[in-house]
């Protein structure tokens, strides 16, 4: 049995083709449906501990059963450094701490650790923070989509190419997302601009397909499109090994929240544009009819 991808791509029916694409989306918009999607603090709010200066070490397991204890609920601790002193992150979901609850904060974590109360900063990531993270999202995903349809149209002049190779792109977001979903991967803005570079990944692949098939010269439709996808593989492979290797060897949560949608959509992008995509295009074309002399 052939394992080249391209040679399946050329003799698979257009029917097979376009079965893989759409079980994966149902099967991920039932994960939608069920789980939804998880928010992060960018879009949900909270409340924001900042400890600056420390020289020591401080024991993380400790300060946070002590602000835990002291708030009720689950706390999120990150260690940091710079130049040389500690610091700490520390989030919770809940709003709008009373002043005593800051104050009591401030006077704890500094017995705690050794330090002034001036080094501890309690922050409000309420309504206007939220707002902000909020409107930007909707702004990035109102701007973009507008941008990248009327580049598509005015490249092909055909809605029809366009809306295959529009269509195919926010199908890889929506399976993205539907991952991000079933293994609970927060939508933030981290993972927000990881979807906006995945839609300008996902317009590349697409075009490629388009182009080798409708512009191209030499062999039938489904050669061209064969050849495009052995091309387009291999772009592929070599950004995901890069992102996976960035993902690997970084500490940032920002670059995590970042490369893994990137990460999953290169995985759906190939599913979607070189079988869903690929048979819309392929089906648009004429078939070549032997004619007997």
């Amino acid at each position: 049995m052939r394992l080249d991808p391209a040679y399946h791509l050329h003799h698979w029916s257009t029917r097979r083709m376009l079965l893989p694409p759409l079980l994966l989306s149902l099967f991920f918009l039932a994960c939608l449906l069920v789980r939804g999607i998880p928010l992060s603090r960018d879009f949900r709010g909270g409340t924001l501990i900042q400890v600056r200066g420390m020289e020591n070490h401080p024991q993380v397991a400790q300060v946070k059963e002590l602000v835990e204890g002291l708030l009720g609920e689950k706390v999120e601790v990150k260690l940091t450094s710079y130049g040389g002193l500690y610091g700490l992150d520390m989030e919770t979901d809940r709003l709008d701490l009373p002043q005593e609850v800051r104050d009591n904060l401030r006077l704890s974590l500094a017995s705690e650790l050794g330090i002034s109360e001036n080094q501890v900063i309690v922050y409000n990531m309420g309504s206007i923070l939220t707002g902000l993270s909020k409107r930007q999202a909707r702004n990035a995903l109102m701007v973009a989509p507008f941008l990248m349809a009327l580049v598509i149209f005015l490249n092909f002049r055909s809605l029809r190419t366009s809306g295959s190779i529009l269509g195919t792109v926010w199908l890889n977001v929506f399976d993205a997302l539907g991952c991000m979903s079933l293994v609970g991967v927060e939508l933030s803005i981290g993972s927000m601009a990881g979807l906006l570079m995945l839609l300008g990944y996902s317009d590349d692949t697409n075009n490629l397909l388009v182009t080798a098939v409708e512009k191209g010269v030499g062999g039938t439709p489904r050669e061209r499109a064969a050849a495009a996808m052995r091309t387009g593989l291999l772009v592929n492979g070599t950004t995901f090994l890069t992102l996976l290797f960035v993902n690997l060897l970084s500490t940032s949560p920002l670059v995590d929240e970042l490369t893994f949608p990137l990460l999953v959509g290169m995985i759906f992008d190939v599913v979607n544009t070189w079988f869903l995509n690929a048979a819309l295009t392929l089906g648009k074309e004429r078939r070549e009819i032997p004619v007997a002399l």
